[in-house]
């Protein structure tokens, strides 16, 4: 459930990226805005069904009426695509969610018919629009998953593994196989057999050793032994099916990590939580495999453990559009780099909700007691950084009145300069306890230090004081 995301869209109403549907039975109209928004050129959306024009749930709905609406899109809607269908808890009953990508396939068709957003409204597709898209779409060079990979037999891939898909794709994202049975048929539903032949993706997804014909697809992890890199305490480079490498690389970060073990003051019970938000962690890898970029043979997904924080690496770039800090909201436009493969990991259930995976991250480091996870372009390619937890919130009883006015005023994304917070919050205070309380703000999550010397500013990040704050 992420009701609060969806609260907001419900109070800001609909516009080219949100319409309301009344009626869960409407399966028409859900199926008609979910095709438009699949054709938006300029980014994602969400269906909210069960939902007034002002934005008013109409009751309570169910998982069962989730399952209804996911099969339907699936049967319905061509060519296949990613979205994801979600129950969520609101303020007056709970409403359907289908979260949609902008789709890397256009023109997608709903009832043999092409269907466009116009403002808050969606529509019929005029002639020049589709021709729009069918140019697009042919002038585009094939994604890297959606090429042929030589060479690659049907006996080359993980029949588990294909069976495993068949079955979660089924049982539990009501996804429909013209012949469940047969693997040249499914792969074709898939998306990852074309004229016959399999593509890069299949490989990535099932080829049992997919690093013979493609390097670029290993993991690389490592476990250093300082803060500061140099000696290594493990280094392993793992190879095999996507599924595998994400596997591989949780348990690694398991036997690298600790558990902490507290006894609170005036308990005799042990407060044992992890060093890291495990949730979170898994989020990033499987980020870094379905978004990376696998054109690139230099290129490869990394995995660095130190003591205080744990790196993600993969090759590739933000897509056009998306910065950094965008990726800290609750709600961001998605594009699927790599939308075939990143369809099998959502039948795997290891991908939930689109658009929301990178702010999951941030709320796992919150509820831990972490500081807020960084995202940044580094060496070709996208870096996670995922820190240590620091224990319970120690904020909540160390915040002096100068910080807790400072985070109250300042707006996410404003930065601020030592010289400005001492005018404005720190008067009579020593230039050292700005320093001090200005770093312990960073340290917290709550600002991102950014530049050096005079130069040096304190950018708010997402993180929110929660009720309860004590002033000191």
């Amino acid at each position: 459930m992420d009701n609060q995301t969806t609260e907001k869209l419900l109070r800001n109403g609909e516009n080219e990226r949100i319409e309301f549907v009344r009626f869960t039975n409407s399966l028409e109209a859900v199926g008609k805005a979910v095709c438009a928004l699949l054709n938006n050129l300029g980014g994602s959306g969400s269906v909210l069904v069960g939902v007034t024009d002002s934005g008013n749930p109409t009751g309570s709905l169910s998982e069962a009426q989730a399952d209804q609406v996911r099969g339907f899109l699936h049967e319905s809607i061509a060519p296949h695509a990613l979205f994801t269908v979600s129950v969520d808890d609101v303020q007056g009953g709970s409403v359907l969610v289908v979260d949609v990508p902008s789709g890397q396939d256009v023109p997608y068709v709903f009832d043999g018919t092409v269907y466009v957003r116009s403002g808050s409204r969606t529509v019929r597709a005029e002639a020049e629009a589709i021709r729009t898209m069918v140019d697009k779409h042919a002038t585009e060079t094939d994604r890297w998953e959606r090429r042929f990979s030589p060479g690659l037999e049907i006996g080359d891939l993980s029949s588990p593994l294909i069976r495993q898909t068949v079955e979660n794709a089924t049982n539990k994202r009501g996804f429909v196989f013209q012949n469940p049975k047969d693997t040249v048929s499914v792969l074709s539903n898939l998306g990852l057999m074309r004229y016959g032949q399999l593509t890069n993706g299949a490989d990535v997804l099932f080829g049992e050793r997919v690093a013979i014909r493609h390097p670029q697809t290993r993991l690389r992890a490592v476990r250093y032994e300082t803060n500061k890199g140099g000696s290594y305490l493990d280094d392993q480079l793992f190879e095999g099916p996507a599924f595998s490498l994400l596997e591989s690389a949780v348990a690694f970060v398991r036997r690298s990590t600790s558990i902490v073990a507290d006894f609170p003051s005036e308990s005799l019970t042990r407060d044992v939580r992890p060093q890291y938000p495990f949730n979170a962690i898994r989020e990033g890898l499987v980020n870094a495999l379905v978004h990376r970029d696998y054109a690139s043979y230099s290129g490869s997904v990394s995995l660095y453990v130190y003591p205080n924080r744990i790196e993600i690496w993969n090759s590739g770039s933000l897509p056009e559009g998306i910065r950094a800090r965008d990726l800290h909201r609750e709600s961001h436009r998605s594009v699927l780099v790599n939308p075939d493969i990143s369809h099998i990991f959502y039948l795997h259930e290891l991908m939930e909700r689109v658009g929301r995976g990178t702010y999951m991250i941030v709320k796992e480091c919150k509820r831990l007691g972490a500081k807020s996870p960084s995202w940044s372009q580094e060496g070709g390619g996208v870096q996670l950084t995922i820190y240590a937890s620091t224990g319970t919130d120690i904020s909540a009883k160390t915040l002096n009145e100068r910080q807790i006015a400072a985070l109250s005023e300042l707006e996410e994304d404003k930065s601020i300069r030592s010289s400005e917070y001492a005018k404005r919050f720190g008067r009579g205070v020593t230039e050292r306890q700005v320093r001090r309380d200005l770093s312990q703000l960073d340290k917290l999550g709550f600002l991102k230090r950014e530049g050096s010397g005079p130069s040096t500013v304190y950018v708010r990040t997402a993180k929110q004081l929660e009720s309860g704050h004590v002033r000191t």
